[in-house]
């Protein structure tokens, strides 16, 4: 039973209580992708998004995907699990053969586990394998919490861009993007108010094409960082209550 591999499907069945908007919202941040990314996984028809595991780390998938809002199954490979080779018909035969572990290079009799190191040989085998055919720098320990991985389109995924309401910035880009906007509308204001004592007029167009400006940019970046914390942007309206908008702002 320990050479069956499983798989994880999805069909964007819920979790009761949970609302479509948190669940691709707290999906997206388990897989570290823009919530257009995984919005097709939410079509209603079943899609595998991890194949070729074994029974423990199907468990974990299943948690970790519960714990974001999902109900996903476990299901048998049937891909994963096809095998030329034949079957043993014997105790004995097995008994004879050697095996040496790959890791610690300790020659013993043929068994899943090493009998010195104590890792599991398929899986330590799986884990070189995906080592040595990843493009990735960073490499991850086989016994490690399941990093569940999709295929990214990239047309999907949104570019960085401080214009609109759409996406999400973490808390370090949204201080970087409100002090950019200090430094940034500080001198415009002081040109505003020198053109205000040459011109009245002239002076106060300029205040309040600033003030506007400004206005905006902050509500968006605003926006964007209570979407990054799974908020709505709408409870932006919080910061016009006295005290309490202060403190929501530090958020």
């Amino acid at each position: 039973m320990s050479d069956i591999h499983y798989k994880i499907t999805m069909d964007g069945t819920l979790a009761p209580g949970v609302t479509l908007n948190f669940a691709q919202e707290s999906l997206a941040r388990l897989f570290k992708k823009d919530v257009s990314a995984i919005q097709h996984l939410f079509s209603g028809n079943p899609i595998a998004i991890k194949r070729d595991i074994n029974s423990l780390q199907a468990d974990k998938y299943i948690e970790a995907l519960f714990s974001a809002g999902i109900i996903a199954r476990k299901e048998v490979d049937l891909t994963a699990n096809l095998s030329l080779e034949p079957i043993s018909s014997g105790n004995s035969e097995q008994n004879s053969e050697r095996m040496t572990c790959p890791k610690c290079a300790t020659e013993q009799a043929l068994h899943d586990t090493c009998q010195n190191c104590g890792i599991v040989i398929a899986k330590f085998k799986n884990y070189q394998a995906q080592t040595n055919n990843s493009t990735q720098a960073r490499s991850v320990s086989p016994y490690a919490s399941p990093a569940a991985t999709i295929e990214q389109n990239t047309d999907e995924v949104g570019d960085l861009n401080i214009w609109g309401i759409e996406g999400r910035i973490g808390r370090m880009r949204y201080i970087a993007w409100s002090m950019v906007l200090m430094f940034a509308i500080t001198p415009a204001m002081l040109i505003s108010m020198l053109a205000f004592k040459a011109s009245p007029l002239l002076g106060g167009l300029l205040i309040a094409a600033a003030g506007i400006i400004a206005i905006i940019i902050g509500i968006q970046i605003s926006v964007k960082r209570l979407h990054d914390i799974g908020w709505s942007g709408w409870l932006l309206l919080i910061s016009l209550i006295p005290v309490v908008g202060s403190i929501f702002q530090l958020l």
